[in-house]
């Protein structure tokens, strides 16, 4: 976020630039969060009030404070959180400890698709490639690469035969100009110097080479807190990216956009759906049902109970279900042109 430098100090303090196109935006907020909110919102104190305590602390001395609001720019509609800080390796570890890795998700099949079966075998590389679960079905004419933060995944990685970077910094330093692909599955809307690591993707590809970025589409995602009544939280989803603003951002870093490839409608974003609302209901309830069954410790018994209140949620959501069965997330390949 910067500050046109010709104001007072008073003046740059209201001031609240588009970290996508420049624009001043206004600071009227679509959402506004507390951390105590953000912290329940990520894991209740009914489930693990120290958690939630570890999450509450990290929360507020990324925010610096006790606040955080969603604001979006009129000019290119990129939402975003503001303060604009992104979640640290603090926070995400604390997450981990209860969120795993999916095995298979839609944008891989994207990727096989659109990408990994129409270019030449060589060099690829996933930034935030988590257990690696894409870079390991691929078969071994391809040399695979990864960044990953953290050491737990960075060394499952190197079991599997992957060459592991900590940081993209390093890649760009060692790897210039190297890489056929580079893909990056739902990381952009987590990072907030996400120009730099687009002008780094820029660096390490080859001459015609592609980038595959997949994102949760932003509509959707303030849709969704409308809906359900579950935020999408900061400090995890930092940014809320759409065709259009995302398009731009690649643009500006000297990518070519070729095509922009829409998640497809499932029954599984429905259920997700009604998982979000069974989640909002527990939260504005301490008492309900939803709110006892979060209650107990033990996973595989509470799921199974939880999806007993399935139907009431569906009744719930019943006037909005066409629209909830749409894909929440979209893609963008993009290739590196030739030099003029």
């Amino acid at each position: 976020m910067t500050a046109l430098t010709s104001l007072t100090a008073n003046q740059q303090e209201s001031i609240i630039q588009c970290p996508v196109c420049g624009s001043i935006c206004s600071d009227t907020p679509i959402y506004k969060y507390s951390a105590v909110e953000a912290a329940a919102h990520f894991c209740p104190v009914t489930r693990n009030s120290q958690r939630n305590q570890r999450l509450l602390q990290s929360i507020r001395q990324l925010w610096k404070g006790d606040e955080c609001s969603i604001i979006q720019c009129h000019e290119c509609d990129f939402a975003f959180a503001y303060p604009y800080v992104a979640g640290d390796e603090q926070f995400y570890s604390i997450l981990h400890e209860q969120y795993g890795y999916p095995r298979w998700r839609w944008d891989y099949d994207v990727a096989v698709k659109a990408v990994i079966d129409h270019s030449q075998k060589g060099r690829i590389l996933d930034i935030g490639a988590g257990t690696g679960n894409f870079l390991k079905s691929l078969d071994s004419e391809w040399e695979t690469y990864a960044v990953e933060g953290s050491d737990t995944t960075r060394n499952e990685l190197e079991k599997a035969g992957i060459k592991v970077f900590p940081s993209l910094s390093d890649v760009v330093i060692k790897e210039a100009e190297t890489f056929q692909v580079v893909m990056m599955f739902q990381v952009l809307e987590h990072i907030g110097e996400f120009q730099q690591v687009l002008a780094q993707c820029y660096q390490i590809l080859k001459t015609q080479g592609k980038l595959l970025i997949t994102v949760p589409d932003g509509k959707a995602m303030l849709q969704q807190e409308k809906i359900t009544g579950c935020p999408d939280m900061p400090p995890n989803h930092l940014n809320k990216w759409t065709a259009k603003n995302l398009s731009l951002a690649l643009e500006k870093s000297g990518f070519q956009v070729e095509s922009v490839i829409k998640e497809p409608p499932s029954w599984q974003h429905l259920a997700y759906s009604l998982q979000l609302k069974i989640m909002h209901n527990a939260a504005s309830n301490p008492n309900s049902i939803a709110a006892r069954i979060y209650r107990i410790p033990n996973r595989k018994l509470r799921i199974p109970l939880l999806s007993l209140l399935a139907p009431i949620s569906l009744f719930q959501l019943a006037g909005s279900i066409n629209q909830l069965l749409q894909g929440e997330s979209f893609g963008i390949l993009a290739i590196k042109p030739s030099p003029n």
